[in-house]
């Protein structure tokens, strides 16, 4: 029997010690390049305290923004019913009445649903639209009384709108309404909160 050495297991594996010249310089190198490179750290958020109190945001109030809007366009619609009825009545179309081709005649019948509308009581008289515009604006707010002077200006420009379309003044139930308006906002800003 022969025995033949197997070459391969007389060859030792290099050691760190045993590389090359080159291999060290490289092994190098790229142990540089990742001590370069950035890496992703996380670092604590530290929350600041604020030195001033920070009055919170106040928030429009929609159950009421939305009632409102519901019971504006009733009336709306009430209204609109109202004059197509009279309209009807006299065998004319709503064009004819914009353009002023036909005369309308307010008969006795729209007469006294007007003037249940807009009397005492009636969604359109002058107290009701009032409260309803400054529940608005308390509403739109959030009841945030520092944006006073804002609500205040946007209402006289809905007036002043007003009196434009309408030849440059209100009739006499339009400046109730407005001096209404007016007196309750100014109420609602001098109120002492709760």
């Amino acid at each position: 029997m022969k025995i033949t050495p197997n070459q391969a297991a007389f060859n030792k594996p290099q050691t760190h010690m045993q590389k090359t010249a080159k291999e060290k310089e490289d092994t190098v190198k790229t142990n540089e390049s990742i001590a370069n490179k950035q890496v992703d750290q996380y670092i604590p958020s530290q929350q600041e305290k604020s030195v001033v109190y920070e009055k919170p945001m106040a928030k429009p109030d929609m159950p009421t923004i939305d009632r409102l809007k519901a019971e504006s366009e009733k009336v709306h619609e009430n209204l609109m019913n109202l004059v197509r009825q009279l309209l009807e009545r006299q065998g004319i179309n709503m064009e004819d009445a914009v353009s002023g081709k036909k005369e309308v005649v307010v008969d006795e019948q729209a007469r006294l649903e007007a003037q249940t509308a807009i009397g005492e009581g009636g969604p359109l008289s002058p107290e009701k639209l009032s409260d309803s515009i400054v529940d608005f604006a308390n509403a739109i707010s959030g009841g945030d009384k520092s944006k006073f002077d804002l609500l205040k200006n946007a209402i006289e420009e809905g007036f002043n709108e007003a009196k434009k379309a309408l030849g440059g003044e209100l009739p006499e139930i339009s400046q109730k309404t407005y001096d209404l308006v007016m007196e309750k906002l100014n109420k609602w800003k001098d109120e002492v909160s709760e």
